[in-house]
This record gives C-alpha cells, structure tokens and sequence, in this order.
C-alpha cells in the first residue's frame, strides 16, 4: 500500500502542472546567470585585495622583526671583525673595498654572499670569488681568483691585456717579464688558435717577441726582436703542418741563427727566406 503511495506521488511529480491556478514567468535564466558571475567577481576581487593588504602588513612586521634581530645580534657578537683576501695580485683594494662597501657596524648574518659574489666578480681582474663567513672569531674570507694575461693587444698606440679566454681586460697593466704582443683587429680572440700550435714547440715559442694577424685569416710571427727580429709568414690553412715542417727544417739548418729577414711558410713544398736577395729551400 505505501509502495502504491509512492509510486503514484512520483508519478504526479514527473508531470507539469496543469492547474488553472498556474503563473507563467518569462525565462530570465541568462540574465540571471551573468549578474551571479559579476556579483562573484567583486567579491573575489575583494576577497584578493584584502588578502594582499594582510600580506603586506605581515611582510611588513616581518621585515621589522628581521630588522631588529640583525640589530640585536650584531650589538652582541655578530658584526665583521676582519675581512681577509686571498688570491689578489693585480685588484687594487680600493677598489675592492668600493665593491664589497662593508663595515664593523654591519651584520656578518645579513650579507648577501651571491650578491657579493657577482659585485666582485665586475672588477676587471677577477675572474671568480668565492667567500665564506667564519663565526666566533666573525671573519669573512674572499678567495679571488684573477684572469691570467697571456699577451698584450696593440690598437693604435695603446696596449691592453688579453687573459685566457681571449678577451680583453679593460684596466692598465705593466708586465714584469716579457711577453707576447699582438696587432690585429682580431687577433685577441683568435691568439689561443696560435698559441695552441706554437704550443707545440715550446722552444721556439719561448723566441716569440710578436704576433700580427692579417685581415683575421693567418698570422706572421716575429722571432727574437720585434723591431729587427725574423718574420716567419704562416699559411692561412694546415698552419700546424707548416709549423711542424718549419720547426724540422730551423732544427736541420738553423735558419733563426741566420741573418734573415723573412721566413715564408705559405707556399707549399717550399719555405721562401729572404735576406737582401731570395733564396729557397727546397724539400
């Protein structure tokens, strides 16, 4: 019986109703629909805002409490006592002392050490910094590693260092042992080409006063004195084999113990030296 109730109930209620009592309301299904969203809209805009004031105050007391901690703790044990570099030869410590702009008063906890990694690392003659922090005694160790010079660049009637990436160091630089120069336009990112074949022979290369690079495609190399040394022209292609093959014959004839001028390396077969008139050796 209560099944039959049910039964008929639901039977009722899958139908429209069709009383005369009914009222037709047109459909505002759409209109209803975009005014919901647009009402939820401002509220999480609202919502978003006042979540972005609270996290503002909060930075902001955190920031504070930060603040004050470094304070409290550099007061009570936590400033830079010393500040110890190694690895400097060629950085001045003024400058040094420009980029890294700490004092006793600072806090050791508050230094940023990438940040003053990369700061050191602006200075023409660093190459890399490490630094470390050591606590109690409070000390902040730099280890600097500088850019090696491995020849001087000539341009015009100045001269800059060239380290060995091949690139130019944009600081003065007064060597104290004698050392390569080179002339051409470039020359300075193309010189480890060249040394990596004279490399070879490292008592020839040792002869090596100059080194001039033509129109960026092949070299002449200047031996024992720049203004009156031998010039030996290296070919613009297979220079490590004329090489070998120069180095063969100067130990077979001594042409660098010779008064020569000009020791012509780019024909094939044929090594051209000139003194007031030609002569060849032929292999």
């Amino acid at each position: 019986m209560l099944n039959n109730i049910f039964k008929l109930s639901e039977k009722k209620r899958d139908k429209p109703f069709q009383g005369k009592n009914r009222i037709f309301l047109p459909n505002e299904y759409p209109r209803r629909t975009c005014g919901n969203l647009f009402i939820l809209s401002i509220i999480a805009a609202l919502a978003a805002i006042v979540i972005t004031i609270k996290d503002d105050l909060i930075n902001k007391k955190i920031d504070i409490l930060i603040n004050n901690f470094y304070s409290f703790s550099q007061q009570y044990g936590l400033g830079i006592d010393d500040i110890l570099l190694q690895g400097r030869h060629k950085t001045s410590l003024s400058d040094i002392q420009n980029k890294i702009n700490l004092s006793r008063k600072d806090n050791i906890l508050k230094i940023n050490l990438p940040e003053l990694k990369n700061s050191l690392e602006e200075l023409p003659w660093v190459k890399n910094a490490e630094i470390r922090r050591f606590f109690f005694p409070n000390i902040l160790q730099i280890h600097l590693q500088e850019k090696n010079v491995i020849a001087l660049w000539q341009y015009g009637n100045k001269f800059y260092p060239v380290d060995s990436s091949g690139n130019i160091i944009k600081a003065s630089y007064i060597p104290n042992r004698p050392i390569l120069v080179i002339v051409g336009r470039k020359a300075p990112e193309k010189i480890n080409e060249l040394l990596q074949i004279i490399s070879t022979t490292p008592e020839l290369a040792k002869q090596i006063k100059a080194a001039v690079l033509h129109a960026g495609r092949r070299w002449d190399v200047i031996f024992n004195d720049i203004e009156n040394g031998i010039t030996v022209k290296l070919p613009e292609k297979d220079t490590q084999k004329a090489w070998k093959k120069f180095a063969e014959i100067n130990t077979r004839h001594g042409l660098l113990k010779r008064k020569l001028t000009i020791i012509d390396l780019r024909y094939q077969n044929k090594i051209s030296v000139t003194v007031d008139t030609v002569e060849n050796v032929t292999n």
